[in-house]
């Protein structure tokens, strides 16, 4: 009877990781498309890029699926207009880049999604699935404070990489950035930002090429690669890692 039990209970657990997988590709395949679609042709975020191209991108894609991680919480308009300014690039082209769309634009995807969500019968019940209210999606921040971010690039990279934190580990990471005057990576202390990790994997859009990585043992990473939305290191992959989305 206990096997039995068991048995039940694994297959159940199979079934609803099946289930809630297939949700998730619903809502990176079939509704976030559609999304993209509608909304980007309402803003031009800079001279070279629109918002089609910053969704296709890992910091804008990781932020926007971390809607539906139980173990995330939800992001704001802060968070989306980083996430953006890091996806097109707009830290190393401030000149090309208007903070302002930006910002508009974060506002009016955060709304728009929510309402989409809202009106969306199989993403609302996978949000109370994984114990997440729509309603606690408050996604508002005031324009000056977003505006202070992205006039730092310091800020940018320490706002951007604060969400990958996990403070109840003890593994650490330290990423290599750029400093405020020159755009290319910094190798003094001073321009690291250093976070806890578990080692398990990180969230789409952690590594990226223009940073560098260290452990807190000393040793540099190499490689990275991707798989299901997450990304991995693993200093003892080949240059021929399957996945790879980053290399030193």
């Amino acid at each position: 009877m206990i096997k039995q039990l068991q048995n039940f209970a694994l297959k159940t657990y199979w079934i609803n990781k099946h289930i809630n997988h297939g949700k998730r590709k619903y809502f990176n395949e079939l509704f976030l498309p559609d999304f993209i679609e509608t909304i980007s042709s309402k803003f031009s975020i800079a001279d070279d890029f629109d918002l089609d191209y910053a969704f296709s991108q890992s910091p804008v894609k990781g932020l926007i699926s971390s809607m539906f991680d139980p173990n995330q919480h939800y992001f704001n308009s802060l968070d989306l207009s980083v996430a953006i300014n890091i996806a097109i690039n707009g830290y190393c082209n401030p000149q090309y880049t208007s903070n302002e769309n930006i910002i508009d634009s974060a506002n009016f995807i955060c709304e728009e999604l929510k309402k989409r969500i809202y009106d969306d019968k199989i993403l609302t019940e996978y949000l109370k699935e994984i114990h997440k209210e729509l309603s606690q999606f408050d996604y508002y921040v005031e324009g000056q404070e977003i505006q202070n971010v992205l006039s730092d690039k310091l800020l940018i990279f320490r706002t951007y990489f604060s969400r990958f934190e996990n403070s109840g580990c003890t593994h650490a990471i330290t990423i290599y950035h750029q400093s405020k005057d020159n755009t290319w990576i910094d190798w003094s202390s001073e321009n690291t930002i250093t976070i806890k990790h578990h080692c398990k994997g990180f969230n789409e859009g952690f590594f990226l090429f223009g940073f560098d990585y260290q452990l807190s043992t000393g040793e540099r990473l190499r490689i990275a690669s991707r798989e299901d939305g997450a990304e991995y290191f693993n200093p003892e992959k080949s240059e021929w890692a399957k996945n790879t989305i980053w290399a030193a």
